[in-house]
């Protein structure tokens, strides 16, 4: 880069600063200042942060908009002050709820804060195949596979459609191969930027630990509890995971304690994030994003998303177990969701605080119930007759929940059942409309209905499969397969 360019492009990294500036509250650049503080101490000093690689994992959602903001006014901040400022890496990684339309948005906050002509960010996309560097705006398609949607609803089958364990475990799990690739991309990173609550974070490193212990992954003594060591556990046990499913693994290499010596710092910027701001409403959020519009129920949004997935699991299970109707489930979840996160005035709080207000009858919770059977289908290839299905979980434990579900859900097939029997033991026995049927109704293959025979049902004490210890020890379980309010 010539002299006059660069200089051009310092001016235009001003002007891109003092227009970001200008949206924030005066709260917000005391908060600024705080996490531009922060970031030159962990740096060592404003003469070594030129050398200083930080990484931000974007999922897409406006709690990551926010702080991404944050970081890029950091960042500009500093260069203003100073010869060199941080490296900050942007790891968008690629898995099934990183739609086209949240990698688009994504795309245009980094536009709109002039990430892509800036050497001093690196914007990675990350996925199971390798890690690419992002220049410009690039098409994108969803990623989706028969393995991811096999094992959303064998994970469910095994649970009764437990929402953390049906679409949050296994999501987790492979999360860490590809924070591996981004960490260890090109020059390693130093820090990497957390922004939820601080405990939050230890809660989850002590749970991996646990569960990798249970599982004879971490010996005591052999890995230190922290965040780098978890990460790399998470890979074993997604191999675990997938194992236990009976689904292909890409096996983790070997992982010696040695290499846990050069951790990765973690940056809590909890309290750099104003939490005296309204988040939903920051002219900051509004500036990188636009405005938001609740009512327009923007499904794709990673935090909506898992909010309104749980809500939409505990209606089709009002309506497939308790017999009431779809949107009694759904609101009875929404209040019980306000009042135990009443306290929680970060955007999560906020947001389920505005969800229940919105969706408050049944017109209006129909409308919940469309956006959630089309966002489920599109993005695993999901239909409520199969999460109707799991919910139910007639196909484990030998079948023994296969005469009540049909009875109860297909009363013109019960003539059928042990036929169906035959074809869940032997598949030489099967005809091929019973076949088509039962991979129909469940959107399995008739090799995972048959694994799903073999395997027992997992319910909420500790047991020796993966998915059962996992939710044992998870901070966030909650109890299993609960009836709507005024059923139990």
């Amino acid at each position: 880069m010539n002299n006059f360019h660069e200089q051009a492009m310092c001016f235009v990294y001003q002007q891109v600063l003092q227009r970001l500036l200008g949206f924030f509250s005066r709260p917000e650049r005391i908060a600024l200042q705080l996490l531009i503080q922060r970031l030159l101490v962990a740096a060592g000093g404003v003469e070594h942060i030129g050398r200083y690689r930080v990484m931000v994992v974007h999922e897409g959602g406006k709690e990551c908009a926010y702080t991404l903001a944050f970081l890029r006014a950091a960042q500009l901040s500093i260069a203003g002050r100073s010869p060199h400022t941080f490296i900050l890496r942007i790891a968008i990684l690629r898995q099934p709820r990183m739609t086209a339309n949240v990698m688009e948005r994504i795309q245009a906050q980094c536009s709109e804060l002039f990430i892509y002509d800036d050497s001093r960010v690196e914007l990675l996309l990350v996925d199971e195949q390798g890690t690419a560097q992002l220049h410009k705006q690039v098409a994108f398609e969803s990623l989706s596979s028969v393995m991811d949607r096999t094992q959303v609803l064998m994970s469910g089958h095994l649970t009764q459609g437990d929402a953390r364990a049906t679409f949050f475990y296994a999501d987790l799990l492979a999360r860490a191969k590809l924070y591996r690739r981004a960490c260890e991309w090109g020059v390693k990173v130093d820090a990497l930027i957390d922004r939820r609550p601080p405990a939050h974070l230890g809660q989850y490193v002590l749970w991996i630990q646990q569960v990798a212990r249970q599982h004879g992954h971490a010996p005591y003594g052999e890995y230190r509890e922290n965040f780098e060591s978890a990460v790399k556990l998470c890979s074993k046990l997604d191999d675990d995971y997938k194992q236990q499913l009976q689904l292909p693994t890409v096996p983790s290499r070997e992982i010696s304690a040695v290499e846990t010596d050069n951790d990765i710092n973690v940056i809590n910027v909890f309290d750099c994030l104003c939490h005296e701001v309204d988040v939903l409403h920051s002219q900051v959020l509004m500036f990188i994003e636009g405005p938001w519009n609740i009512k327009t129920l923007d499904i794709e949004e990673p935090q909506t998303a898992v909010v309104l997935l749980a809500a939409h699991v505990h209606g089709l299970r009002g309506a497939y177990q308790h017999g009431v109707e779809y949107s009694v489930g759904v609101d009875a979840f929404l209040r019980r969701a306000s009042i135990e996160n009443k306290c929680n005035e970060r955007f999560k709080g906020q947001l389920i605080k505005h969800l229940g207000t919105v969706f408050n009858t049944p017109k209006r919770i129909s409308k919940l119930h469309g956006a959630a059977t089309r966002y489920l289908r599109e993005l695993h290839g999901v239909s409520d007759e199969q999460l109707g299905c799991l919910i139910c979980s007639p196909f484990v434990n030998q079948a023994r929940g296969l005469e009540p579900f049909l009875q109860s859900c297909y009363p013109e097939k019960l003539q059928f059942i042990h036929r169906f029997r035959q074809v869940l033991i032997d598949h030489n026995a099967a005809s091929q409309a019973d076949v088509s049927w039962l991979e129909s109704v469940s959107g399995l293959s008739l090799a995972s209905l048959q694994a799903l025979y073999h395997m027992q049902k997992i319910d909420s004490r500790p047991g020796n499969s993966l998915i059962a210890t996992l939710w044992a020890h998870d901070p966030n379980n909650k109890p299993w397969c609960a009836a709507p309010a005024g059923q139990v």
